[in-house]
């Protein structure tokens, strides 16, 4: 049975251990409830991909505190740098040229502006790869009671923080090639993003 727990700081604090362990947990952001598993497990990563019955070629995203913890894994263009520090934390994912070769030639990450979340990474110390807490196809969640209805006993645990604040998903802005493209609209206009 997927265990729930307060958001709390000790708990916060354990459920970044159980993500060390491999743990496949779920908890709050501003946007929507992610789920996610520690982004350099490769085991717990392909066990979230399963659970989210979501394809192998479509990349989850990497949440992370702040820049820098992008900048190992990522190239921060002028452009990317001046959108990070305009909209993080915030409902910004930027997809960026990979460094690493783990997600293939790109790789999108985003700092979450929530308490919780960011907790959650710092107590970690390194990004977590996610996704909405739910199946492919699914409504995404924005309470805990949501992401328990929704995945069952398929995740290790969930930390309860309440409803999320925006309750629609991250607005979705490609800058690995030479022009800025919108993949997924959401909490962010494309207005205040690319300007023509």
């Amino acid at each position: 049975m997927t265990e729930r727990w307060p958001a709390d700081p000790s708990h916060v604090d354990r459920a970044a251990e159980r993500l060390r362990q491999g743990a496949v947990i779920a908890f709050p952001t501003d946007t929507l409830y992610a789920v996610g598993a520690r982004a350099g497990d490769p085991a717990a990563v392909q066990r979230l991909y399963e659970i989210k019955r979501r394809p192998s070629g479509q990349p989850m995203v990497w949440l992370v505190s702040g820049r820098p913890q992008v900048e190992p894994i990522a190239v921060v263009s002028e452009v990317a740098s001046e959108l990070i520090a305009r909209f993080w934390p915030g409902p910004l994912t930027l997809v960026l040229p990979a460094r690493l070769a783990l997600e293939g030639p790109t790789i999108a990450v985003r700092a979450p502006n929530h308490h919780v979340a960011l907790e959650l990474l710092q107590s970690l110390g390194e990004p977590i790869a996610s996704s909405s807490a739910n199946p492919a196809g699914q409504a995404p969640p924005v309470d805990a009671d949501h992401v328990i209805a929704g995945m069952g006993d398929r995740i290790d645990l969930v930390l309860d923080g309440g409803r999320c604040r925006i309750g629609q998903p991250s607005t979705i802005l490609d800058l690995s090639g030479e022009v800025p493209r919108i993949l997924r609209q959401g909490a962010i206009p494309q207005t205040e993003l690319i300007t023509s």
